[in-house]
């Protein structure tokens, strides 16, 4: 019998959908609880989906329910819907379709605590609902992708059930331990996952240290990138269009948020106005707080500025490849995928030294370590890096290599198989 994997992740992440499609065409029995009532990504593959199964209490009729929906959730009864190998329609993944637009609604005015931490979740996805699930499904491993959301609710539904729980790995991403353990009450619960996981894995070995520090005392996996790698052979037919020096696009990640710092960043971009003139710059997943600051630097000091809107990602990969800087101001990260991404496709990184990025390159040589509040240090960065022609072909070649050795997806595909290959045969 095929081993069952469980899968407790954001079901619309691409860094979900990157990692579980690259072990669900092995065999096993890959199942996905989602954590709230948006869309199942497209671009899943080979797996089972549970979602909510609302059932309608016997004595209300149909005109009750709509005007007054009372509406149980029964865990034993979750549609299992596996994804068709093109597309599912998002509609056709709920038992009834009517409510599919009452689960918005029902998303805010019902969650449950997740424990001290004070992170909530829906209670349609909460940890009763998991707890239930896993009962039923009896799964192998229990995989969370993520902390906040995933793990915590992983935790709780741990302490519900008490003896007899799967095995579970815990996979950090970005600032899931970095940031959030100067928190006490998330440090309080941190330590409580990972004192309950089994397995651990993430990206950085910094993060291998911070959860050993934190309490994990089980077996850590292989440190690499949490979205898998790159196909090697078009990213090199990307990079090989434009000489680095050549280019004259900078792109900004605009991320404005409880970490990340795009504000910054701008500021940075004003203070090397005069050098930027005939430069393009395009600022990539911003938030709503960027764009008054982007016009603002378009109308008053005529810089070539401009927002990407949402965007496939093939098309940011064909704009990294006329990139010739990448700039991320953040004040955590583990390690950026779009920073990846840029220096795979031949573009000069600079990024924030509160992310992992010095385990990818060496400041001053391949790329830029910079502080997250000293604009004065980025904005002399930016200006080195978009007059230092030598500097940004030389790493370009630098990163190339690294990208190569690091970053092969078929390399990594079979070092992200080999994890629950290693699980499995502990746990047979």
């Amino acid at each position: 019998m095929s081993k069952k994997i469980l899968f407790v992740a954001m079901q619309m992440s691409t860094h979900t959908v990157r990692w579980i499609n690259q072990i669900s065409d092995q065999g096993w029995d890959v199942h996905l609880f989602p954590v709230n009532y948006l869309p199942i990504h497209p671009e899943l593959r080979n797996v089972t989906i549970h979602q909510p199964w609302f059932v309608v209490r016997p004595r209300l009729i149909l005109k009750s329910v709509v005007l007054n929906p009372r509406l149980l959730f029964d865990g034993l009864g979750s549609l299992e819907a596996t994804l068709h190998p093109n597309k599912l329609p998002v509609e056709a993944i709920y038992p009834l379709p009517v409510f599919t637009r009452m689960l918005p609604y029902l998303n805010g005015i019902k969650r449950v605590s997740l424990g001290e931490s004070g992170a909530t979740a829906p209670a349609v996805y909460g940890p009763k609902v998991l707890a239930k699930l896993i009962q039923k499904l009896k799964p192998d491993l229990i995989h969370s992708l993520e902390f906040q959301h995933c793990g915590y609710n992983v935790l709780k539904a741990k302490e519900i059930i008490g003896t007899g729980f799967p095995k579970w790995l815990a996979t950090n991403w970005g600032s899931d331990i970095y940031y959030y353990r100067q928190f006490e009450e998330h440090r309080s619960q941190i330590t409580r996952l990972l004192q309950n996981a089994d397995f651990y894995s993430c990206e950085c070995a910094r993060d291998v240290d911070l959860a050993r520090e934190m309490g994990f005392s089980g077996k850590v996996m292989p440190v690499m990138p949490n979205t898998g790698g790159l196909d090697i052979k078009m990213v090199e037919s990307l990079r090989s269009v434009h000489q680095t020096s050549k280019r004259k696009i900078i792109m900004v990640k605009g991320y404005q948020h409880f970490a990340g710092r795009a504000l910054t960043a701008l500021e940075a971009i004003e203070r090397c106005a005069s050098a930027l003139k005939d430069y393009q710059i395009l600022v990539f997943s911003a938030s709503p707080e960027i764009y008054g600051r982007v016009d603002e630097l378009r109308v008053y000091l005529g810089l070539n500025i401009l927002i990407i809107p949402y965007v496939s990602h093939d098309y940011i990969l064909r704009m990294f490849s006329r990139t010739r800087v990448y700039l991320g101001v953040s004040v955590s990260d583990a390690i950026s995928t779009s920073m990846l991404e840029a220096i795979a496709i031949g573009a000069f990184p600079i990024q924030t030294n509160t992310s992992c990025c010095n385990e990818w390159i060496e400041d001053g040589k391949s790329g830029f370590e910079i502080p997250v509040d000293d604009v004065a240090v980025i904005s002399d960065r930016l200006q080195q890096a978009i007059t230092d022609d030598v500097l940004v072909d030389q790493a370009s070649e630098i990163n190339w290599k690294t990208v190569q050795s690091r970053l092969d997806q078929s390399v990594l595909k079979k070092k992200a198989i080999s994890f629950y290959d290693d699980i499995f045969q502990e746990v047979s």
